[in-house]
Formats: structure tokens, C-alpha cells, sequence
């Protein structure tokens, strides 16, 4: 359940396997192992992709009653899930560099001063 839900996630989001990688700082192939079950992606993770999608982890691996809200075709389950596609609507029509940007900040622990980072590499970029 946990590879097909990870595709199921990621395809609906628009990242392509080696944007998810990037992020996860794995080897795509490591992430297409993921994907197609040869092997599953450490609790950490897990961790980051549940924050990448913005979804629980009992999502990810099957345990929630927001999986139906992963069925192709069905409607969201509740309020959690339209954020969700909300979200995904404006994300797919960012480049990749965007995504990879919006992914890296849902996984940071501390969204503040993933920001303030951000905000100083611009500001140095922008002086030169």
C-alpha cells in the first residue's frame, strides 16, 4: 500500500521522481525503489514526504480514513484533503525549481529560519 499511495501522492502533486529524491537527498533510483516496493524509506523519510504532501503519515502507509481520499477519482474526504487540492492546483503550475523550494520548506522543522535563509541568499544574490 505505502509504494502505490507514494506514486498516487506524488503524481497528483506534479513532482516528478527526481524532485521527491532531490528533496529526500536520495538517488532517484533510490526513490523508484520506494515507489515500486522494493524498499521503503526510512521513518525520516517518511517524515519528510508526509510533509512534503501535507498528509499524515497513517496516509502514507494505509492506516487512516483519509486513504480514500487517495482513490483515483473521489472527491476529498474532508477539510484536511481540499486544502490539499487547493494546494496542488497552484503548485502545478510552478517550475520545478519552485516545487523542489515549496517541498524543502513543508519538511523544514523550523519554517522561520528556513525562511530567513532564503531571504538572506536573496538578499546577497540581489547586491551583487
Amino acid at each position: 500500500m505505502l509504494h502505490e499511495n507514494l506514486k498516487r501522492l506524488r503524481k497528483s502533486c506534479g513532482f516528478r521522481q527526481e524532485e521527491v529524491a532531490k528533496v529526500l537527498g536520495v538517488d532517484r533510483s533510490a526513490y523508484s525503489y520506494y515507489e515500486s516496493g522494493k524498499t521503503e524509506p526510512s521513518v525520516k523519510n517518511l517524515i519528510k514526504i508526509a510533509r512534503m504532501f501535507k498528509v499524515d503519515i497513517d496516509v502514507l502507509v494505509g492506516n487512516s480514513e483519509y486513504v480514500s481520499a487517495l482513490a483515483l477519482n473521489s472527491e476529498p474526504a474532508d477539510e484536511y484533503d481540499s486544502q490539499l487540492c487547493a494546494d496542488l492546483d497552484s503548485l502545478s503550475k510552478c517550475s520545478s525549481q519552485e516545487r523542489i523550494l515549496v517541498a524543502m520548506l513543508r519538511q523544514a522543522q523550523d519554517k522561520d529560519a528556513f525562511i530567513s535563509a532564503v531571504k538572506a541568499q536573496y538578499k546577497a544574490e540581489v547586491s551583487e
